[in-house]
């Protein structure tokens, strides 16, 4: 736009509409050009903008979407994300019933063996998968997944129904389904797992679950400023 135009639409004068575009564009929020005159959005907006993304705390961000998200699975959920080839609970909102998780807020488990894990990985790179076959694939129970290339599959299967389960794998009597957290540059941060003992956990609950989880994540990831949707198949 040009300097009458910017005036007329912000209701000032010509002269301290030029001022302000002028003090703007020191700082490189706005840019004129020379041969036209006219006035455009500047690069240093983008730079404030990766700025604002990179302070968000994705537990202060997610909280009130897991407490949500408790009320209407009533069953713990859990909050993690990856730091090596764990996962780490930073947030843990338990469930209504006296049958309590031993899960704890700082606790880390293995990204292959549990749900929240395995929704991370999925979307990790291939780095992050050499790190986590490198380490061993130690048994936890009977349902763990030991084999890499079942493990592969696993993996390719979670992207392609952009949600993870957790089938007794990584503690007994205990299942979950999770789903991954994205950020501004589609980047996987982090996933949400809801998580409960076996006997209120049948299949089909589960499925119904996953749809609930996956909104979740969703609604956390756009609050990170995730604007596309990343769960779409990934090989």
């Amino acid at each position: 736009m040009r300097l009458t135009e910017v005036s007329q639409r912000c209701g000032l004068e010509k002269s301290t509409t030029h001022r302000l575009l002028a003090a703007l564009a020191v700082e490189g929020l706005v840019e004129r050009d020379v041969e036209t005159e006219r006035y455009r959005l500047g690069l240093g907006l983008l730079e404030l903008g990766m700025a604002v993304h990179q302070r968000l705390d994705i537990r202060v961000e997610a909280l009130p979407i897991l407490r949500s998200l408790a009320d209407r699975a009533e069953e713990t959920i859990h909050l993690g994300v990856a730091r090596g080839p764990h996962v780490v609970y930073v947030e843990k909102v338990e469930s209504p019933h006296a049958f309590q998780m031993r899960s704890r807020v700082g606790e880390r488990m293995p990204l292959y063996s549990t749900g929240i894990g395995k929704a991370i990985l999925a979307y990790a790179g291939e780095g992050e998968l050499a790190t986590v076959l490198a380490n061993g694939l130690e048994r936890r129970t009977a349902h763990t997944i030991t084999d890499p290339t079942e493990l592969r599959t696993e993996l390719q299967r979670i992207r392609v129904r952009g949600y993870s389960t957790d089938m007794e794998e990584n503690e007994e009597s205990v299942r979950c389904v999770a789903a991954p957290i994205f950020d501004h540059r589609l980047s996987v941060v982090g996933a949400i797992s809801i998580a409960g003992p076996v006997f209120r956990f049948p299949e089909q609950r589960m499925a119904e679950l996953a749809t609930h989880v996956v909104g979740a994540a969703q609604d956390v990831s756009k609050r990170l400023g995730c604007t596309a949707s990343p769960y779409a198949v990934r090989s």
